[in-house]
């Protein structure tokens, strides 16, 4: 694992863009969801996310072994990160983000 490879990751338009497609996707789903702060959430990231979407794509760019994957020896190839994988890292950073964003009334935190 390298923090540059993290850094790479996370400054990549295309694997950014998989990441919020994958997130909007979820947000789909999300936002009927019993818990308040997860329907916030996703209403945040159906209209554009901003802060919310780039933590998932930090998050899931810094997770283990995703950067090992996408690493070339001359760069990143973020096309070696699968779509599962990032389905299976915003389905479990849902509750991280939301967290970080909403109180458990769906109200936004101060930030």
């Amino acid at each position: 694992m390298s923090y540059r490879d993290i850094d790479a990751l996370t400054n990549d338009v295309l694997f950014a863009g998989r990441v919020r497609a994958c997130a909007m996707q979820e947000a789909e789903k999300f936002k009927d969801d019993a818990r308040p702060r997860f329907v916030a959430l996703a209403a945040d990231v159906a209209r554009g996310g901003g802060p919310t979407t780039l933590a998932f794509v930090r998050i899931v760019a810094a997770a283990p072994g995703i950067a090992d994957k996408a690493a070339t020896g001359d760069g990143i190839d973020q096309t070696r990160v699968t779509d599962a994988d990032l389905l299976s890292l915003v389905q479990a950073q849902w509750e991280v983000v939301a967290g970080l964003y909403f109180d458990e009334d769906g109200k936004p935190k101060e930030v």
